[in-house]
């Protein structure tokens, strides 16, 4: 396996796209067009990365810009882990009433990258989402259409590696996904197919018959009673995340994407029922249609 830094590399670049953030009901607040450069220095013991975002100025056409340099050593972030295709999540290491809780994601798929800050306010309800389409200066890989429902339906097999935020070392699992229609609405079932006896969980999406082509669904998850969301997203990206943090459950933040027909990359954030971070795992999968 790589080592964490090699996974960092896998990151180098110039990178353009945008910051766009949105409400939780998927209404946008912003769209910042930006240019990421992260350049590897001492024969990549180290990379110097330049953000720019270029805001509007006031009744102009015209943009200025904001710049952030920075120069690390070793993986930036606290409570970060990464992964070797270049795939990240980092946050709090504790959730705490009353100070903000912020998770980034990042997920890598060849010339392209989306990435994702989940952010909570200081009641731990969700604020906001920003994600981040990128892709790598002089190439011209295509955005890919807003996500849709119907996008997710199938059974999706692929593999899981999940790394801990203690000593334990990383594993792997084969896993196994299914969302159907059901008789009100959407169901899924997740399930391990490494383990003798898997055991799958399951969230149901009910249809409200007054919503058409809904771009957020509310659900109750059985694997930890939270109150979620799934929010679909431009270049086939969704968010799951609870909307509102109960720090007496455990719970997940996850991001996924359908980089290409029948592919998908997820990433999840898991948190004990004391706050705690516990872990990261990441995800790819490909489709069987049903």
């Amino acid at each position: 396996m790589k080592s964490q830094w090699e996974c960092v590399l896998e990151n180098l670049g110039e990178w353009v796209g945008s910051f766009t953030t949105v409400t939780p009901q998927g209404e946008l607040i912003e769209d910042i067009p930006s240019i990421i450069k992260l350049t590897g220095i001492c024969e990549n013991q180290a990379i110097h990365l330049v953000l720019n975002r270029f805001y509007p100025l006031p009744n102009s056409t015209e943009k200025y810009a904001k710049e952030v340099v920075w120069d690390f050593s070793t993986p930036p972030g606290i409570g970060a882990i990464y992964f070797e295709t270049g795939a990240f999540s980092s946050g709090g290491l504790v959730i705490y009433v009353g100070v903000k809780t912020i998770a980034e994601f990042s997920l890598r798929a060849g010339d392209r990258r989306f990435r994702m800050i989940q952010t909570f306010d200081i009641a731990q309800k969700l604020d906001r989402v920003t994600f981040v389409r990128e892709q790598l200066a002089g190439t011209t890989a295509p955005e890919l259409p807003h996500l849709e429902i119907a996008d997710l339906v199938g059974t999706w097999t692929g593999t899981a590696t999940t790394s801990y935020a203690d000593d334990r070392p990383a594993i792997e699992a084969k896993t196994q996904s299914t969302f159907k229609v059901s008789d009100t609405g959407y169901q899924l079932i997740e399930g391990d197919l490494s383990l003798a006896e898997p055991l799958p969980w399951r969230i149901d999406l009910t249809v409200d018959p007054n919503v058409s082509g809904a771009r957020v669904w509310q659900f109750t998850s059985s694997f930890d009673s939270q109150s979620c969301q799934l929010l679909l997203l431009p270049d086939g990206g969704y968010a799951i995340t609870p909307t509102q943090i109960e720090l007496e459950c455990a719970f997940n933040l996850e991001i996924g994407w359908i980089h290409q027909s029948g592919q998908r990359q997820r990433l999840m954030r898991r948190y004990d029922s004391s706050g705690k971070w516990e872990s990261a795992t990441f995800i790819e999968e490909s489709i069987e249609l049903i």
